[in-house]
């Protein structure tokens, strides 16, 4: 397929956003009431982040780009799944229900649906699978109303979080358990039977903070599509303040339900339904020792599994033999039914971690230990009827040390080890140079290392008889794998204007990644049978990509009343594939040459807010379980009234997503059409 060449403007929803705009400027002339924005909103400080070095920095400070999607962003999103507000972040794409109605984040292209590249943490958890490296965020515990603010580190930030924080880190941030202290209840409804229930209630006392929350989430997810989800998850979180240097925060959570499988039309991949639960949590204890200076030990645990068992039929059917001539294919079998387990497994991670931030005249350092223990047991995936392991050590620092008044060193290094894999060294070093207030430039470099997952290690997915032996290899490491090697270069520049109601950032960057780990076709491997496809699927290093291009991002309080927030992202990317690797059977890009987003924000008074986002993807090809995808506009609108009752609050919203023609998701079976929802909520005093 021919890459489309497309514009940004031009198109129906393009003018319709612009007409909302252009009427809402005159919209506080009309309004009745003058309940707008506060000052503090108006003359907010710069948001500060703690995902870039681990250290407490205001974004001018830190040594690479961070987005940050703060709750007023979230609200005029008017989105309902999590993964959607990653639309909003310069140079990310989303992909919903690449299969099982998994959602696929990803950073300049490069991904299949899953998130191996990026580290994805919730309130300090890893919530990236142990297994394939993949995020179930159905499961994650927490709905969009949960949400306090989400972090993103747009680059190379192994530094501090390990190798899985290739090209980024997703940082979500919650309420703090003393936010909105009694009950809340929270009811969406809307297109594709789509339906969400939420009940929290949060308590602040003299020393213990806690909130517990349940949550029900069903999907019909799109048209023609398996892809129907069921989620129903509890969560409970607390802070201990045993003094007033030491304290103890904790979450334990659990989430299960089932969701549609399969629907490719072989016998080994049927339509059906598939049952998956998790259960998780972490527990913290800090100690601050002077102001600036403190550390923290953190246990966390997080054991899953999925259920994927169902007929494949008779093993004569399967050969396409008479049952009498089986043994003569397969020595020493018989006929049998066969049973498909495609995504059938246990998995359990343990992690501990232990970080010091020091804090001195002209200088702060947060330095760490950690180590983790991944667990597979999957006879289907690996190959192996015990469980498989993969112990990872790591040890890191990053310094901020300040030169001169305008000049701030950041530097930073891992060195990440494990029991497969070699270990290796990732190092950042970046230095910020202020000429003026309220005016920065940023240069860096990094290079980066990520080690493979345990799948990439152990990958061995056949279709097996009753008692292991493989007729059929579907995708396989035929060798061990080495990891993947990243190097970075970024200029940055952030700058406010307008007396502080303008803020505007631009990065320019070059990325060069090397031994890329591709899935390679291979239609001559030997296999007894061929039922799934020819041949096998191989997980093998030898790809390679050269990115380079800028990105920008706004934010804009227009009036009182009015914000704007603005990203867009140019990217040109030069790839290099095996020969028969599946990036290579496409014309079209991986990396989208185009992204970008508009959200708006308008409060019209008594009580009324409106707000509205404009989505822009180029052409781009979702790798393996995807297809190439045509670019695509996008419209959302959101209408809300709030409602001051005499013990509570109530606020309703009419979301409506997708004001235009339809478009596609990740595959062409993914159509997205118009859809519209309502959602209630009720906070009680």
């Amino acid at each position: 397929m021919v890459p489309k060449q497309a514009s940004l403007v031009g198109r129906r929803p393009a003018s319709w956003l612009c007409c909302i705009l252009l009427s809402l400027k005159w919209l506080p002339v009309l309004a009745a009431s003058a309940e707008g924005y506060t000052e503090d909103d108006l003359i907010a400080d710069i948001p500060v982040a703690l995902s870039v070095t681990r250290l407490p920095q205001s974004v001018t400070d830190t040594s690479m780009a961070v987005s940050v999607i703060d709750r007023t962003m979230i609200e005029a999103s008017g989105f309902i799944e999590i993964p959607d507000l990653l639309r909003l972040v310069p140079g990310f794409q989303v992909g919903l229900s690449w299969r099982d109605h998994h959602a696929s984040v990803t950073y300049h292209g490069q991904s299949d649906g899953l998130s191996r590249r990026m580290q994805v943490l919730l309130d300090g958890r890893v919530v990236v699978g142990s297994l394939f490296g993949l995020v179930d965020w159905d499961r994650l515990g927490i709905t969009v109303d949960d949400i306090e603010r989400i972090e993103v580190v747009r680059g190379p930030a192994g530094v501090s979080f390990g190798s899985n924080a290739f090209v980024g880190v997703i940082n979500i941030v919650t309420h703090k358990p003393y936010h909105n202290p009694g009950w809340r209840f929270s009811a969406t409804t809307g297109s594709r039977d789509t339906s969400l229930l939420t009940a929290r209630y949060a308590h602040s006392g003299d020393q213990f903070d806690y909130r517990a929350s349940l949550s029900y989430f069903n999907t019909e997810g799109f048209h023609s599509v398996n892809d129907e989800s069921i989620a129903r998850s509890g969560r409970f979180q607390g802070t201990f303040q045993a003094t007033p240097e030491t304290s103890l925060d904790f979450q334990l959570g659990y989430a299960e339900g089932p969701w549609g499988r399969g629907g490719s039309g072989v016998s080994v991949d049927p339509v059906g339904t598939k049952e998956a639960s998790e259960q998780y949590g972490s527990i913290r204890l800090t100690r601050t020792t002077d102001p600036g200076s403190a550390w923290y030990l953190q246990f966390g645990f997080t054991s899953g599994e999925e259920n994927d068992k169902f007929s494949a039929g008779l093993l004569s059917d399967l050969l396409g033999v008479d049952p009498a001539d089986i043994g003569g294919v397969i020595p020493g079998q018989q006929e049998q039914e066969v049973f498909g387990r495609t995504f059938d497994y246990q998995v359990n991670r343990r992690d501990i971690e232990f970080q010091q931030l020091l804090n001195g005249q002209r200088y702060r350092i947060a330095w760490g230990l950690g180590y983790r223990k991944d667990m597979v047991n999957s006879l289907e995936i690996v190959g192996q009827k015990e469980w498989q392991a993969m112990e990872t050590f790591r040890t890191q620092g990053n310094i901020e040390y300040r030169l001169t008044d305008q000049l701030l060193l950041n530097a930073g290094a891992i060195y990440e080890k494990n029991n497969i894999s070699s270990g290796e060294l990732s190092w950042r070093l970046g230095l910020n140079f202020t000429p003026t207030k309220g005016h920065m430039f940023r240069v860096s470099v990094a290079e980066s290392w990520r080690q493979p997952f345990l799948v990439e290690n152990f990958h061995n997915i056949a279709v097996r008889l009753n008692d292991g032996t493989a007729i059929e290899t579907v995708q396989v490491a035929p060798e061990p794998i080495d990891p993947e090697r990243l190097r970075s270069y970024e200029l940055g520049y952030i700058g406010n204007w307008l007396d502080e109601r303008l803020t505007a950032e631009i990065k320019l960057y070059r990325e060069t990644f090397e031994d890329e780990i591709e899935y390679v076709w291979d239609p001559a491997y030997p296999e007894v049978a061929s039922i799934f496809n020819q041949g096998a699927i191989l997980d093998v290093n030898g790809g390679s990509t050269a990115i380079e291009g800028f990105e920008t991002g706004a934010r804009w309080l227009a009036s009182d009343r009015t914000r704007f927030w603005l990203s867009y992202a140019y990217v040109d990317a030069d790839q290099s594939s095996l020969p028969m690797a599946f990036r290579s059977l496409y014309q079209t890009s991986a990396t989208p040459r185009h992204t970008a987003s508009l959200l708006m924000s308008h409060d019209i008074g008594r009580h009324w807010q409106v707000s509205a986002g404009y989505y822009y993807l180029d052409d781009m090809v979702w790798i393996l379980w995807g297809s190439e995808t045509d670019a695509y506009r996008r419209l959302d609108v959101r209408i809300a009234r709030q409602f001051p009752l005499r013990n509570a609050d109530l606020k309703l919203e009419l979301i409506g997503q997708n004001l235009g023609g339809d478009y596609v998701e990740f595959k062409q079976a993914n159509r997205f059409e118009t859809r519209t929802f309502l959602r209630a909520t009720l906070q009680f005093h």
